[in-house]
């Protein structure tokens, strides 16, 4: 499946950035978009109305699960069902752990990840009876590169970080969770992108411009390859090649770490032999 053509989509922080990126791609494979943000997404949805697309907007906090809720009613409720969504709302915060402020640090970690649990969550039933009745049904989480890895061209920015190792995790356990109901989930890993606020950055400072231009990739090449990739069933979808070097230095690394131990299970004497069956760990209670 390439195309979306009247399939549902919602997309959480899709007022701006890479979200409105991933809502204006949708529309263009023929979806119908569902925008939530905390901020309005007035001017995000008339630009796609514009271009002919079927759009709406709710306002939304995703670190409020009510709100989440609420949404998926609302987005029900003037479309009918629901087959994708875009589980991109995030915030940043720049400085080493030590340096960040506390009550910044928890709302960045209220956003970034419980929020895409609370997405994940509120989403799913719907989801799910998508797929029962013969639709695409999938999820998209907006991670980062710093979900493989801890980039060595960007600056500290150590909650974000920690935030989009979280995403990594929560995807492959939506994954697993969400497998068997025919729901695919995947997660979508750029790199700097040129967003608003990303270019307004690299105009207002020539050492910001130095450090990323180099590196940035266009919101709508990011969509694409995200829509790609997603319906293709893709597990980890990385669209800049400046990722590659250090997530790879990263795995080799880690797997160096996890090797060192000494090999005692064969590949099937264990719960975790690849076929998911919990009938096979020790401490399952079914």
């Amino acid at each position: 499946m390439t195309t979306l053509t009247d399939a549902v989509v919602v997309v959480t922080g899709g007022a701006t950035g890479v979200g409105l990126a991933l809502a204006r791609e949708a529309a263009a494979r023929g979806a119908r978009v569902m925008i939530a943000d905390v901020e309005d997404a007035g001017a995000a949805v008339e630009s796609l109305r514009a271009d002919g697309a079927t759009a709406d907007w709710l306002r939304t906090d995703t670190s409020d699960y009510s709100q989440v809720k609420r949404l998926t009613e609302a987005t029900v409720e003037r479309f009918g069902t629901v087959n994708v969504v875009c589980n991109n709302a995030g915030i940043g915060v720049a400085g080493a752990l030590q340096d960040v402020d506390p009550g910044e640090g928890k709302r960045l970690f209220d956003v970034n990840v419980l929020g895409m649990f609370h997405v994940v969550h509120a989403f799913a039933p719907l989801l799910k009876d998508t797929a029962a009745r013969g639709g695409p049904a999938y999820v998209l989480n907006t991670g980062s590169e710093h979900s493989l890895g801890v980039p060595p061209h960007v600056m500290p920015m150590s909650t974000y970080t920690a935030s989009k190792y979280a995403a990594l995790g929560l995807t492959d356990t939506a994954r697993r969770d969400l497998k068997d109901f025919g729901v695919g989930v995947s997660l979508l890993a750029p790199g700097w992108v040129r967003t608003e606020r990303v270019s307004a950055l690299v105009a207002a400072d020539p050492h910001a411009a130095a450090a990323i231009e180099p590196f940035a990739q266009e919101p709508a090449v990011v969509a694409g390859m995200a829509f790609d990739g997603l319906l293709k069933g893709t597990a980890i979808i990385a669209t800049n090649p400046h990722s590659r070097a250090f997530a790879m230095e990263h795995a080799r690394d880690l797997m160096a770490d996890i090797q060192a131990l000494p090999l005692l299970d064969g590949p099937d004497d264990h719960a975790h032999s690849g076929t998911g069956d919990a009938s096979k760990c020790p401490f399952s209670q079914g």
